[in-house]
C-alpha cells in the first residue's frame, strides 16, 4: 500500500487508486496520513476477512479521508453476510459485487436474481455498483442490463504494474 500511495502523485490526474484495507489497517494512524493531498483520488476497499467490532470507530477513522474526497467501497459483496452489515453501518460510495456472484452470471438465474437485488439495494442507499470478475461478453451485457455501470475483470483489462 505504501508503494501505491507513493506512486499516486506520478499517475495522471484523472487516474484514481483503489486500495484494499482491513479494519486494523484503517485504524492505523499511518494509513490515513499515507495519501496526503491525494485523498480525493483514493478509494478504500474494505475487506470482509476480519470482523468489525466497532463500526462507529471505523467510521470515525475513515472520516478524515472521506472529508478530503476519498471514497469507501465494500469489497466482495455477495460472498458473505458481513458485507450487508458493512453497507448498512458504513454508508459506502461503492458496492463491489464479488466474482463468485458475477462470473457466468448469464448462465445462472439464481445469480442473476441475487445480483439484481443487490443492485437495487445499493442504488437505494446511494452507492454505485462495480462488478468484479467479468469474464465474457454475455456476462457484461447482462450486468449492464441489471444496472451495473462499472466493472473489472480480465475480459475488460488486465491489471498493470505501478512500478515501471
Amino acid at each position: 500500500m505504501r508503494i501505491a500511495a507513493r506512486a499516486l502523485p506520478r499517475l495522471p490526474a484523472d487516474v484514481s487508486l483503489s486500495v484494499n484495507a482491513s479494519p486494523p489497517t484503517v485504524f492505523s494512524g499511518r494509513f490515513i496520513s499515507s495519501f496526503g493531498p491525494y485523498a480525493d483520488r483514493v478509494t478504500v476497499e474494505l475487506t470482509e476477512h476480519l470482523k468489525v467490532d466497532d463500526y462507529e470507530g471505523l467510521r470515525d477513522a475513515l472520516a478524515p479521508l472521506r472529508e478530503r474526497g476519498a471514497q469507501l467501497a465494500i469489497d466482495d459483496v455477495g460472498a458473505g453476510f458481513a458485507n450487508l452489515r458493512h453497507i448498512l453501518r458504513l454508508a459506502p460510495d461503492i458496492v463491489k459485487l464479488d466474482l463468485s456472484l458475477t462470473q457466468e452470471i448469464s448462465r445462472d438465474p439464481a445469480r442473476e436474481a441475487l445480483a439484481s437485488s443487490l443492485v437495487g439495494f445499493a442504488g437505494g442507499v446511494g452507492a454505485s455498483i462495480v462488478a468484479e470478475g467479468i469474464s465474457s461478453d454475455e456476462d457484461l451485457a447482462l450486468l449492464r442490463t441489471l444496472g451495473v455501470d462499472y466493472g473489472q475483470g480480465y475480459h475488460l483489462a488486465r491489471p498493470s504494474s505501478l512500478i515501471h
